[in-house]
């Protein structure tokens, strides 16, 4: 069999180039593994001498999939294996969204937000929905649920009781279930995180903190104009305050920090400001672009560049991990499904029982065109649209559709990112498209075992 080069690979420049025997990280966005070669084996790789390469070396390349068969056509096949994992995903996927209100008035929110929370109908209607499921679904082996919003916790009653119905379910059918929530953390007190936390089984809670207090608080304050950041603060402290978590579950609060122009440059002060607070071990973080939502535009004037992004990306991975903070996601995993859009049995819940493919389509004026929305929970099943834009996706990047993708080394890895974004012509790669060299340096100076032997 005649083999070649995988195009799907991404490489440093060697790592000690003063050094007679250069070496180079490749990695293989394939199986997202990793190995150190030297050059010369690097140069044998590109010209395609495998017949230099013995049988053991060549059968470990095969494996890392760094060396495909000649006739592969490597971007169709990697689509078939993202289908073919989607299908076989057994586990049901939930996102709700309990109420469309929230307390802040985020001036890049595309929201619209009013004070419905789901009724009674609804959540019945919802649970109706989950058991139809369940048993289309063959053999599902697990159950999980995002709380999103609005803000969830404008609609706790609802979040209580459907979480209890949807747990008592899981147990009757003996599946493990886990739940998650994104939440600005304004209402997120200690005796709520604790009833969620120990007796709901939400175990992940993502918070967004825009970085240090003067810049959090011109952007997301309350829609009476009130600051927020002294309080969500607190609020965090007084919730890692115990050592009541689980041995699974360390670090169950995640800071999302939203940059821009703005605030890029006081990153590392809002770093410096959680180690004082002594949440080193106790937080997790994340580093996010201000993007696009809905009708809300992050314009030259606000959002940054990805290439001024990714630069600033590697700083900030470096400056957290040398703070003592847990950076555990420098370089990415092999990306079956794009996201929730491309699972049939993943799908969205709002107040108003509406059933989106997308968490960013409810209660955003842009997305309330039918194209968008799967159906309603109070209307009859047969009325539902099964093929919404983006549930097409793989079928797009399968003709074609989204050319710079089938160009790119690192899609099996980033599957295009958002669909979202590509549909409505916002389309844009991840940072690691500018950054990957530096990740896999980074990767390699913290924790060299991360490399497999050749």
């Amino acid at each position: 069999m005649k083999f070649k080069l995988s195009k799907y690979i991404a490489t440093t420049e060697p790592l000690n180039p003063e050094s007679r025997n250069k070496e180079r990280i490749l990695f293989s966005t394939r199986t997202g593994i990793s190995i150190l070669v030297s050059e010369s084996f690097y140069s044998t790789l590109q010209q395609g001498e495998f017949d230099k390469i013995d049988l053991s070396r060549l059968t470990k390349l095969i494996d890392y999939e760094l060396v495909v068969p000649e006739e592969t056509d490597e971007f169709q096949e990697i689509i078939a294996i993202n289908r073919l994992g989607v299908k076989d995903t057994r586990g049901i996927a939930m996102t709700i969204q309990p109420t469309a209100n929230c307390q802040l008035g985020c001036f890049y929110c595309g929201q619209s937000h009013t004070k419905k929370v789901m009724s009674e109908e609804i959540q019945e209607k919802l649970m109706e929905r989950l058991h139809y499921l369940l048993e289309e679904k063959e053999d599902p082996d697990g159950l999980s649920v995002t709380w999103y919003g609005g803000e969830p916790l404008m609609g706790y009653s609802a979040i209580l009781n459907l979480s209890k119905r949807i747990m008592a379910l899981a147990k009757e059918r003996q599946l493990p279930y886990s739940s998650n929530m994104i939440t600005n953390g304004l209402s997120l007190k200690k005796d709520i995180f604790k009833e969620l936390y120990l007796h709901h089984n939400v175990h992940r809670f993502q918070i967004t903190v825009d970085t240090i207090k003067e810049h959090h608080d011109k952007r997301r304050i309350t829609k009476g104009g009130n600051e927020t950041f002294d309080i969500i603060m607190n609020n965090i402290l007084e919730i890692t305050s115990e050592d009541y978590y689980s041995e699974k579950v360390k670090r169950p609060i995640f800071i999302r920090m939203n940059i821009d122009v703005s605030n890029y440059k006081h990153v590392t002060d809002f770093i410096d400001y959680l180690c004082e607070l002594g949440l080193t071990d106790k937080v997790d973080l994340g580093f996010s672009p201000l993007n696009n939502w809905g009708d809300k535009t992050a314009g030259d004037d606000v959002g940054l560049d990805m290439m001024t992004f990714a630069e600033w990306e590697i700083e900030w991975f470096m400056y957290a991990s040398k703070k003592g903070f847990s950076i555990d996601y420098i370089l990415p995993q092999r990306n079956f499904a794009t996201c929730m859009v491309v699972d049939e049995h993943s799908e969205v819940y709002d107040a108003d029982g509406n059933i989106t493919p997308c968490y960013e389509f409810p209660y955003t004026p842009k997305y309330n065109e039918e194209k968008y929305i799967i159906g309603n929970l109070l209307k009859e099943s047969e009325t539902y649209n099964h093929h919404t834009e983006v549930r097409g996706w793989y079928d797009d990047l399968s003709d074609y559709k989204i050319p710079k993708c089938s160009k790119c080394n690192l899609f099996p890895v980033c599957n295009g990112e958002c669909p979202k974004k590509w549909y409505n012509g916002e389309g844009t790669c991840p940072t690691m498209k500018a950054n990957m060299e530096d990740r896999l340096v980074l990767q390699y100076l913290m924790d060299k075992s991360n490399l497999k032997t050749l």
